[in-house]
């Protein structure tokens, strides 16, 4: 059987994806591929190396501090990102652009798009790099082009053999290539995205891929940014797979109390968002499950797709987007065994 883990990465939710993958290794559970979003790229990272996922991801001291998520507000996430003060006074200092018009010299200046700057070195993204190429594991990740609206899809060797019908781009002189044609003509990264083409994995394609939307949008690297915000998964390209783990850090929708204030109906935008990209990506898998049910669907091109998906409860509340939990893990840990329970895998004991 073909096996397929389709992480989504969110900030303060991504314990969620690295305790289903701890519990998968625990249970002897091993993909033929990997699709990771957003963090989940340095979570793989992280597990693809062996290690506690649990105790790389969850400070103590953060998880036991009632004012962390305060702290990460003000102060950013040490080694991940840090406020962009010191941008922001250069920002004040600059000639305006009165071209602009006043309201937008003045939001630019008081609500800048840039909040934060990543801090994470090229050293540690070119060991991420390192890890995901020689990975005995597909990979897959994406990141995406807020101007054209286009999405772009890299992966290493393995993935390009385990997805035959996606078009590769085998070397990084193309990539780079790409990523140049792609930025004069954006009717050619709208191209890209149609195709599909894997691009091979490179620091620059990793730096694009954590960038945050808070980063700002004037240094976005090679033009692209965090996929996630364009894909929350990565999904649809499994439909070759015999059994797909789809793990999402938020539940399908919204359920309970519905919004009351401004902190909830953000949390509930969140939510809503990565609800509405997910069930797009997998319409399509189970319209052709429910036609090869129901007999309609008899050519053997098609296959029935076992889709497990694992989630949390929700909601999740806005405050907890910006520090990683212990009952996040421990709620995906416990919610992982009981899918595979049901599956009737062996266990951890076996």
């Amino acid at each position: 059987m073909s096996v397929a883990f389709a992480l989504a990465g969110l900030g303060g939710m991504n314990a969620h994806g690295a305790g289903f993958l701890d519990t998968a290794r625990a249970w002897g559970i091993a993909p033929d591929l990997v699709t990771a979003t957003s963090g989940q790229i340095m979570v793989l990272a992280e597990w693809m190396q062996g290690h506690d996922l649990r105790a790389q991801l969850i400070s103590p001291q953060r998880a036991d501090d009632p004012v962390a998520q305060a702290r990460t507000v003000l102060f950013g996430y040490p080694g991940v990102f840090r406020p962009a003060y010191a941008e922001a006074l250069f920002r004040f200092a600059a000639v305006p652009d009165w071209s602009e018009g006043l309201l937008n010299v003045v939001a630019d200046r008081l609500l800048p798009a840039q909040q934060y700057v990543p801090v994470r070195s090229d050293d540690e993204l070119g060991h991420v790099m390192t890890v995901l190429n020689d990975s005995s594991v597909g990979v897959v990740f994406n990141s995406y082009d807020p101007r054209s609206g286009a999405g772009l899809l890299y992966g290493n060797d393995v993935a390009r053999r385990l997805l035959p019908h996606q078009k590769a781009i085998p070397n990084t002189r193309a990539a780079a290539a790409l990523h140049s044609l792609a930025k004069r003509d954006l009717r050619y990264a709208t191209d890209v995205e149609q195709e599909r083409k894997i691009l091979p994995i490179t620091i620059e394609a990793i730096k694009s891929a954590l960038w945050l939307s808070l980063y700002g949008f004037k240094n976005l690297p090679g033009g692209q940014m965090d996929g996630a915000y364009h894909r929350s998964s990565i999904i649809s390209e499994l439909h070759g797979f015999d059994r797909i783990f789809a793990v999402r850090p938020l539940a399908n929708g919204w359920s309970g109390k519905v919004p009351a204030n401004w902190f909830e109906v953000q949390d509930w935008t969140y939510e809503m968002w990565f609800s509405v990209g997910y069930k797009a990506e997998v319409d399509t898998l189970k319209r052709i499950n429910d036609l090869i049910a129901t007999g309609h669907l008899t050519d053997p091109k098609y296959k029935t797709v076992d889709l497990i998906e694992i989630q949390p409860e929700t909601p999740a509340g806005y405050f907890n987007y910006f520090v990683e939990r212990g009952e996040v893990y421990d709620n995906a840990v416990k919610a992982t065994e009981e899918k595979f329970k049901e599956l009737r895998l062996r266990g951890p004991e076996a």
